[in-house]
């Protein structure tokens, strides 16, 4: 369903500042975390995501510049063991975030 409705709210300097923190450091919106928290949605932030993200991007450019020059014909054959191996890094690393949050 389209949100098409406003909510209007007056807040200090200060609170601003920790609800946009709040919002941040659970990788949201403002008015996504705004809206969450108001419908009592959990938010749950899980510590060591920043470098599984980092690592991901990474790996997403490294296919991304592959990809290219296969469409170049510049390479033939690639060796995907070394992308695998870092997924299974992340995927572990992931399962381990999980695991502490539950």
């Amino acid at each position: 369903m389209a949100r098409t409705e406003f909510i209007r709210v007056r807040v200090t300097p200060e609170e601003k500042k920790i609800i946009t923190q709040k919002a941040l450091s659970s990788y949201r919106m403002v008015s996504d975390y705004v809206r969450d928290s108001a419908l009592e949605k959990e938010i749950m932030v899980f510590k060591g995501v920043d470098e599984i993200a980092k690592e991901l991007r990474y790996q997403g450019n490294n296919l991304n510049q592959l990809t290219v020059m296969a469409r170049q014909n510049r390479i033939d054959f690639v060796d995907f063991k070394p992308f695998m191996e870092v997924l299974e890094r992340v995927w572990q690393a992931l399962n381990s975030c999980l695991q502490r949050a539950g």
